[in-house]
């Protein structure tokens, strides 16, 4: 949305509402992008993630849902006028609309929650986020009700605050201890949120790091069944990886790359190879990782030592060799399962093998059918403009072996 004033916001069909919500006595719906002003009932529909706000009635008999938030940001129940239901009622556990009340101006339910300072962050979505952490901590909560928590998690944590909040917090927590839910939506769902969260975001990286979260996620993924399950937590991975020099150390620790080798040699789908060749790439790609991030080695003894990128280079030399001959046996070793790859899992695969090319020469040389195939795809592409960049990559390859 595009404002057309301080005072308004304007959609793209030219609808423009106030920037700031109008309440009345009866419930309207909160637009985006609207701020709402302190001392309003706010209602969220979990099922369609849509806000609602009205005029606080303490004489409104559905006032018993009103959760009360103190000016420290602290949830507490008013037992004369609006005491809150019990997790174990039925009747709440059926509902999927909560309705809150800021007593002053607040930003988060609970304290305990880190406070964000972005102030183009609205009212409605720290309580849409604190509510959906809340409701993941709530034991037996029905399947669509997770669902669609972590539905709206995944939606926020885009935003780099909300992704730190839910890393600082225990909605981190939470939301990993979704990855050994019985239902595979909801653990694919979960690894969404967390991959969204640490996408691009150092600080929530960082969290993730204390949490031990790399060994997790490999155990998860080798002993997932689920391949839509394994894409997302390869995503989280490579989210809580990329660009981290530690993180690069701990899956080195934990034998991550061989471990992943040895996934990818089991898998036939191609968006979980296309992902492997991409986190494969990234991870060797020195252009991810900042030149002032240090790399610390820990030795037997506990003695720390400092290390160059070029000796991180050096740690992944035979995994290398192996990913190497992986990934041209996949494009090459037999032509008919070749024709099965789709266009977008080729390329990245092909990158895959020119970034270890670059960086290990002696450890990715050139195998038997792979020069075949380099000079088969040249000519089966050629004429197609729209192909331009793998055109192009297929020529790099073809020099990076000596055979243009």
């Amino acid at each position: 949305h595009s404002a057309s004033s301080t005072t308004e916001i304007c959609d793209k069909t030219g609808y423009c509402y106030p920037k700031v919500f109008v309440a009345t006595n009866e419930f309207k719906e909160v637009l985006e992008g609207q701020e709402i002003p302190i001392g309003l009932h706010i209602k969220i529909d979990f099922e369609t993630g849509k806000k609602y706000a009205k005029i606080l009635d303490h004489n409104d008999p559905r006032s018993s849902e009103v959760v009360l938030i103190d000016e420290d940001g602290s949830v507490r129940q008013d037992s004369t006028e609006h005491p809150i239901k019990s997790e174990t009622d039925e009747s709440n556990e059926n509902n999927s609309k909560v309705i809150f009340h800021y007593k002053d101006s607040v930003n988060v339910i609970n304290n305990t929650l880190p406070n964000i300072p972005s102030k183009h962050i609205s009212h409605s979505d720290h309580v849409l986020f604190d509510n959906c952490i809340s409701q993941l901590t709530q034991s037996s909560l029905p399947l669509k009700e997770v669902i669609s928590a972590l539905d709206g998690l995944e939606d926020l944590v885009h935003e780099l605050d909300f992704g730190i909040k839910l890393a600082r917090g225990y909605g981190l927590v939470s939301v990993v201890a979704l990855l050994d839910h019985d239902s595979s939506e909801i653990r694919k769902k979960a690894a969404l949120v967390i991959g969204t969260a640490m996408q691009n975001n150092p600080m929530a990286q960082n969290e993730a790091l204390k949490m031990n979260l790399i060994p997790q996620f490999l155990k998860y993924l080798s002993e997932e069944q689920d391949t839509k399950v394994q894409s997302r937590l390869l995503y989280a991975l490579s989210s809580v990886v990329r660009g981290s020099r530690q993180a690069i150390q701990e899956v080195n620790n934990y034998q991550g790359l061989s471990r992943l080798a040895t996934l990818y040699q089991n898998l036939e789908n191609n968006e979980l190879r296309a992902k492997c060749a991409l986190f494969i790439t990234d991870f060797i790609d020195p252009n991810m990782v900042k030149a002032e991030q240090p790399i610390e080695i820990y030795e037997q003894g506990q003695e720390q030592q400092q290390f160059s990128s070029d000796t991180l280079s050096s740690l992944f030399l035979n995994v290398m060799s192996f990913w190497c001959k992986l990934f041209q046996t996949t494009l090459s070793d037999n032509p008919a399962k070749s024709t099965e790859i789709d266009f977008d899992t080729r390329e990245k695969i092909l990158r895959g093998i020119s970034m270890i090319k670059n960086h290990y020469p002696s450890q990715c040389p050139a195998q038997s059918n792979f020069e075949n195939w380099l000079s088969e795809q040249v000519e089966l592409v050629k004429n197609e403009d729209y192909l331009e960049d793998y055109i192009r990559l297929l020529h790099q390859v073809k020099i990076q072996y000596g055979l243009n």
